[in-house]
């Protein structure tokens, strides 16, 4: 009986969260957006769901998300202000998305960073994007007919590139992190733009049109040195630069004579990465190993014939060694 009781007692105790919140009293924030503004101020634009409006059953046909702006100095005298504008308590956990300007990029992450990663609200898992040639709170603030909050059909459409196309490296706040205090290491990150007119994919009723005005468009890779900045990569060259992460799943075209191109669907590669130095000078030497099959053929080589698969492997194997070497090239002196 006193066993009972003691066990009676203990549940009493250590039961329930000591910051529990009910969903219908906070505001998921879902995204965010970094600007620079004149004088050394800089913007913080977040993105709130409507949940209501994600509900079939409850949706009034109404904003799905709701953006809100401050001006200030630090991350987390904005973040404690965003009330003025915003009724409920803002709940971090479901962030998916820390879009940055070129401006911001350029000028250094580090003091945006710290605070996200000490901040016990926010998770370490939502990807960090560079908003190219375009204002990061526009990519917030472009709907989609299909996923209409802008995060999140962001973060969708990344993982499904992922899948398919292999280019997307897939740098969360903890990645982008390590990649920072570690020697030798550069964090890299996606880089978006919007193909259209940004002014038009802010109203829900652009969404039905045939022809959307604006969209969320995956743009390639964004570089840096340490947390600064320092190029772009196109979607082409960032494919060539994930080579070194294993890619699982891409497709690869190359000629394969006057008559057209072969296109090879890759089921797996494994990259074995190797440094030395020569003369003082650092080098890499990448052996990539790669498994597929003929996708596409325009050539009227037999694939039927040994001879055929031979001449194509020679074929990829001198293509992808020229695009990757060509990226290395453009970029190894911002790099160092």
């Amino acid at each position: 009986m006193s066993k009972i009781a003691l066990l009676l007692f203990l549940l009493l105790i250590v039961t329930g969260c000591w910051d529990r919140r009910e969903i219908n009293e906070i505001s998921l924030v879902t995204g965010l957006a970094l600007e620079v503004r004149e004088d050394d101020v800089f913007s913080l634009t977040i993105e709130v769901l409507n949940a209501s409006e994600q509900d079939p059953q409850m949706s009034e046909g109404l904003t799905p998300t709701i953006t809100y702006e401050l001006k200030g100095l630090t991350m987390g005298e904005l973040l404690a202000k965003m009330n003025m504008g915003i009724t409920r308590d803002l709940s971090f956990s479901h962030a998916r998305t820390l879009v940055v300007d070129e401006k911001v990029g350029k000028e250094g992450l580090s003091k945006f960073l710290q605070y996200l990663e000490k901040n016990g609200e926010f998770r370490t898992d939502f990807q960090i994007i560079v908003a190219k040639g375009v204002k990061a709170s526009d990519i917030i603030a472009t709907t989609y007919p299909i996923q209409k909050v802008p995060s999140m059909k962001m973060y969708e459409q990344f993982l499904t590139i992922q899948e398919n196309w292999g280019g997307y490296p897939d740098t969360d706040l903890s990645d982008f992190i390590y990649e920072i205090t570690s020697a030798g290491r550069e964090p890299v990150a996606a880089a978006v733009t919007i193909r259209g007119d940004p002014t038009k994919g802010k109203n829900i009723d652009d969404n039905r049109e045939l022809e959307l005005g604006a969209i969320i468009e995956y743009d390639g890779l964004a570089l840096f040195n340490k947390d600064k900045l320092v190029g772009f990569l196109s979607v082409e060259e960032a494919r060539n630069f994930m080579w070194t992460q294993d890619i699982s799943n891409t497709t690869v075209t190359a000629a394969c004579g006057e008559e057209g191109y072969i296109a090879i669907q890759v089921y797996n590669s494994h990259t074995k990465v190797e440094t030395n130095y020569e003369n003082g000078v650092p080098s890499v030497a990448l052996n990539i190993m790669i498994e597929g099959d003929i996708y596409d053929n325009q050539c009227s080589d037999g694939l039927d014939e040994v001879v055929t698969y031979n001449k194509y492997q020679k074929i990829m194997e001198e293509h992808l060694e020229v695009k990757i070497k060509k990226r290395y090239r453009k970029y190894k002196n911002n790099l160092v």
